[in-house]
């Protein structure tokens, strides 16, 4: 019986030793941390553009999230529940809830990592190297939707998994609800997305399910029009954000005769500014933000009950919607100057970070600048962002190489007919997905690309994971060739 109970354990060991170890690399990253000056950072939420006033939050939630337009209303219902639930403890929540999400995500890739064949030692390499890099530690320690985002991302491949995997509807309804989340906390999740991810791993998917896949996948899409159609009601923006223009007009290679000819012929709104999230009191002088409806702060306020600019302001939309005219005029017409500021995203994109968060913390950045410095500089060949930051600028490194790489390993491996369904079907996900934020992240956004990258850092590392075992396969297989 001894000798049975330890034959027993020796398997249960051998089985959930890699899980055991994500768990000591999370607790290695919560001791790390301290180490480098990062403590978990929520004085944003009184600054950050994306969060409604915090007297909303706390006092009028649902009258708030009704009226928020600006951004989806996920994570300010997380916020405002914390609030509603824990007022007087809401730091530690906060905090822990983020470990729990960092915890989460962890063990999650290295269950993908395991679902598709990548060796424990191997997975181990990729799960201390996805739980020990600054942006982990970084982003697990910030409050902000960045963690959860990169958790729901990895929580969709999951039952994407089991779905085609294990022949389950539950599920495709599983998934359905994760994907709303998706769509509900980050605009750069569009109902579209959702679409091609859908089509694509159709073929994948038993016939017998097929039609339960395309209605559950079209739950989020659905829900998302609803929400959309209630934006435009209420601004006019049909949307899951008002903040399409503003952000698509950012950092455009403009000289200064160039916007003045351009105002001039209007084919830019008199407001066009290098900097469009400008204050309301820079855009009085264009009879904006004048008058109150007195229908909601959320709406009519310019500025929070604690001084900071309301971009949740109906007026923030009529000039979003007026910057995306312009947008379209520029690219129209000076397509040179917008593939310059598509280059100069897609370099920012593929900089190992984290570079666009030291600014917004309340603690000491130099350590984790000097990690990021030398990771960057020895690891990836590359060399420090300098701010205000210009045009082709950003110092290329490996990424550049190793980012197009892992791409093609995820169109082949969904293409592989060797593969299982559900490997292949994870592959088609992470193809996808990559791909979509690639492209969402750098045609619209300038400035804090690497952040948006890494919402998708999971899937890259199961890539990476993939390539790792791919090498070590073929490394072995030399070595019996030359023995023999």
């Amino acid at each position: 019986m001894s000798h049975s109970n330890t034959i027993t354990r020796v398997i249960w060991f051998r089985r959930y030793r890699i899980y055991i170890w994500s768990f000591i690399v999370f607790l290695g990253g919560e001791w790390l941390a301290p180490f480098l000056g990062i403590r978990f950072a929520d004085n944003t939420l009184d600054t950050l553009y994306q969060y409604l006033d915090p007297e909303i939050l706390k006092h009028d939630l649902a009258r708030g999230l009704y009226y928020l337009h600006a951004q989806p209303p996920l994570f300010n219902l997380f916020l405002g529940g914390v609030f509603k639930l824990f007022a007087n403890h809401s730091s530690l929540v906060f905090s822990f809830t983020f470990g729990a999400i960092g915890l989460c995500l962890l063990v999650l890739t290295t269950w993908l990592l395991k679902e598709v064949g990548v060796a424990d030692g191997w997975n181990a390499v990729c799960c201390a190297l996805l739980g020990w890099s600054p942006n982990f530690l970084v982003y697990r320690n910030w409050l902000f939707y960045t963690l959860p985002v990169a958790l729901l991302v990895v929580l969709g491949a999951v039952c994407v998994v089991l779905f085609v995997g294990k022949r389950r509807q539950k599920f495709a309804w599983v998934f359905a609800l994760v994907a709303t989340a998706l769509v509900f906390t980050r605009a750069t999740f569009h109902p579209i997305w959702v679409c091609l991810f859908a089509v694509a791993v159709y073929p994948l998917v038993q016939r017998e399910h097929r039609r339960h896949w395309l209605v559950a996948a079209m739950i989020p899409v659905v829900l998302a029009g609803a929400w959309s159609f209630k934006n435009h009601l209420v601004v006019g923006n049909f949307g899951m954000s008002s903040w399409l223009g503003m952000s698509a007009a950012k950092r455009w290679p403009l000289s200064q005769g160039e916007i003045r000819r351009l105002k001039q012929a209007a084919s830019l709104p008199a407001f066009w500014h290098r900097r469009p999230f400008q204050e309301p009191r820079d855009f009085q002088p264009f009879g904006l933000f004048l008058e109150s409806r007195n229908e909601h702060p959320a709406l009519d306020a310019p500025y929070k009950s604690n001084g900071e600019p309301n971009f949740n302001h109906r007026d923030y939309a009529q000039i979003s919607r007026a910057m995306w005219a312009g947008d379209i005029d520029l690219v129209l017409h000076y397509p040179g100057h917008y593939a310059r500021r598509v280059a100069t995203a897609v370099l920012l994109f593929l900089q190992p970070g984290p570079n666009s968060v030291h600014f917004l913390v309340d603690y000491d950045f130099s350590r984790v600048h000097w990690i990021r410095r030398n990771i960057t500089r020895y690891l990836f060949l590359g060399g420090e962002i300098q701010r205000p930051i210009r045009m082709l600028e950003p110092p290329p490194n490996l990424l550049l190489l190793f980012f197009p790489a892992l791409l093609c390993i995820g169109f082949c491996r969904a293409r592989s007919n060797s593969l299982s369904r559900s490997s292949r079907a994870l592959f088609v996900y992470a193809f996808v997905t990559v791909l979509w934020v690639t492209g969402v992240s750098n045609l619209i956004e300038i400035g804090e690309n690497d952040r948006m990258r890494w919402e998708v850092e999971p899937l890259l590392i199961i890539l990476f994971g993939t390539l790792l075992m791919s090498f070590g396969k073929r490394l072995a297989f030399l070595r019996r060739g030359h023995r023999q």
